[in-house]
């Protein structure tokens, strides 16, 4: 509806007296408000308020669509304030350091743990794998026997040099021969943007001025986060198995379900071709780059765009049919052995950062991890990416999309629940695609409201097997979801809400902010359920990943 025709109708309704009730089409009365919502849109009616809540948030475009059809068949309520900390679901595009300050532990869910980078920044990811990789080396030495089990990062992670350490950028100055490329990537940046290809010696001795320039520049000098630095170079994968001719990745998901205790998941995704086919000298970066914001940019795309996308069914049919018997493959290698590699990779990068994450109660993450097969069916990892792209604009997407944040959210609503009763996780009722990777129960896990290196509790006894027949997850009650206040404990002898001698009056850790710096606000003592909130300190300004985020303005992985 268009905004003359609903600002004819407020003018017509400015005319009666602020408390006249009016006629409607079938001669009852109602008031003013209720006339002008029968005359909007579908779309544009917005939900009655009936009683309190369950409240929901979401920030941005991206999937947002489907997460409230979601929410709202649950009957939960969208709200557009940010700031509300009665939601029982933030669903933020951009991380906030206001969201982490006010989000409430164990009371609601929220989308994205604030320190993600350690595995969606190009630099985050390539430092957590080399310093797992020393750690596993260390731990492997007194025991040679098991360290064939343990992936090594140069099986499935291309050589890459940090450009913001001087040692590691002279070294590829040094080591830079043409009849190799190589492509340079801002660490943060997404949708292509800033990517350039390096094909002589020409063009890196222009990034070698470059950036010497740059760090003599005294200006540069007193930046706290030398953002201009902020690249990698890695080694161009040349050799890339091709369909039909055309280059193409594919997109799967690592999903932490809950972060006490860990709960991590596998789920496939689709392939992404390219428009064109493919030429390793070609310098139109839309024949090297697959995501759709590059392929969006060629004239081809409308006409072309429901072949730029392939569901995972389709490329293992084409994979079977052209290359089972020319490659020796076994038969469906897509949902076999290549599977099995993403999952192992995905698994070491996530044991990689584990320690490292700042888990709380209701923090819960989808990741976005691309995947290249080169022309030997040999499986590289090319990245990870924070809010990875959640649109629907083709018929794949439209089948994919959809299912996996749906099952996201039944997952994350189970595992929280289940955590807060402190229930045996196993099985989930609402896990149907996604393929389960780290079950943390064993793990020394951050206890809610106790110590960070606690074990996990006993479990009370299985659940009758008529409540585990049920296919759906059980429904959020006020006592249990998220948003809502834990039930007092029964007091031990000691006087603590359940808790061991050694936890009692163990004040909560302040939480992290999205760069991992702490909040200095009091910590509060005893159950959450008191009479008042602590207090609060304001937020320092955005960091540099947060501005980073906020210029792109787009979606991680498009």
């Amino acid at each position: 509806m268009g905004s003359n025709q609903e600002e004819q109708i407020l003018h017509s309704l400015s005319q009666l007296g602020p408390d006249a009730d009016l006629l409607d089409d079938t001669g009852v009365a109602r008031p003013r408000a209720a006339l002008l919502e029968r005359h909007l849109p579908e779309g544009e009616k917005q939900p009655h308020s009936i009683g309190q809540g369950p409240y929901f948030y979401v920030g941005g475009t991206n999937g947002a669509s489907i997460i409230s059809s979601y929410c709202r068949g649950k009957g939960w309520q969208r709200v557009q304030d940010s700031r509300r900390e009665d939601c029982k679901l933030k669903w933020c595009e951009l991380k906030c350091r206001d969201n982490y300050y006010r989000f409430r532990e164990g009371e609601q869910l929220l989308y994205q743990i604030p320190n993600n980078k350690l595995l969606t920044t190009k630099i985050g990811l390539l430092s957590a794998l080399r310093e797992y990789s020393r750690v596993v080396n260390k731990i492997h030495k007194t025991a040679p026997c098991a360290q064939a089990k343990v992936l090594k990062m140069e099986e499935f992670f291309p050589e890459t040099y940090r450009l913001d350490i001087r040692d590691e950028r002279e070294a590829f100055f040094t080591l830079f021969d043409e009849n190799q490329i190589w492509i340079c990537k801002p660490t943060a940046s997404n949708q292509g943007k800033g990517i350039f290809l390096l094909r002589n010696q020409e063009e890196v001795a222009a990034l070698q001025v470059k950036t010497q320039s740059i760090e003599d520049d005294p200006i540069y000098r007193k930046m706290p986060f030398r953002a201009p630095q902020a690249r990698v170079v890695q080694r161009y994968i040349q050799n890339p198995l091709l369909l039909d001719g055309k280059k193409f990745d594919v997109r799967s998901y690592l999903l932490v379900a809950c972060a006490v205790p860990y709960m991590v998941f596998f789920g496939h995704g689709y392939a992404r071709l390219t428009l064109t086919l493919y030429d390793p000298h070609s310098s139109d970066l839309s024949g090297h780059l697959t995501n759709q914001f590059m392929q969006k940019k060629s004239p081809l795309y409308v006409l072309l765009k429901e072949e730029t996308v392939w569901s995972m069914d389709r490329l293992n049919r084409h994979i079977n049919n052209k290359f089972r018997k020319t490659k020796g493959l076994p038969r469906d290698w897509v949902f076999t052995a290549f599977t099995k590699q993403m999952q192992q990779i995905m698994a070491h990068c996530f044991q990689a950062v584990k320690s490292k994450l700042h888990c709380k109660l209701g923090y819960f993450d989808l990741i976005g991890c691309d995947f290249l097969i080169d022309e030997n069916f040999k499986v590289w990892l090319l990245e990870m990416n924070s809010n990875p792209a959640l649109h629907t604009n083709c018929e794949v997407l439209k089948e994919v999309i959809p299912g996996v944040v749906m099952e996201t959210l039944d997952l994350a609503i189970e595992t929280f629940q289940k955590s807060l009763r402190n229930q045996k996780m196993l099985p989930l009722r609402s896990q149907r695609r996604f393929v389960l990777l780290h079950n943390g129960e064993t793990d020394l896990w951050p206890r809610f409201g106790g110590s960070r290196s606690a074990l996990r509790p006993p479990l009370p006894p299985p659940r009758p097997a008529c409540e585990a027949d049920c296919s759906a997850p059980p429904p959020l009650s006020a006592a249990d979801g998220p948003g809502a206040r834990r039930p007092a404990l029964p007091r031990s002898p000691g006087g603590a809400h359940g808790r061991p001698p050694s936890a009692q009056r163990r004040p909560r850790p302040p939480g992290p902010g999205p760069d991992g710096a702490q909040s200095r606000e009091p910590a509060a003592e005893g159950p959450r359920a008191g009479a008042g909130e602590p207090a609060r300190e304001s937020p320092p300004g955005l960091g540099e990943e947060e501005r980073e985020e906020r210029k792109n303005a787009g979606h991680r992985g498009s």
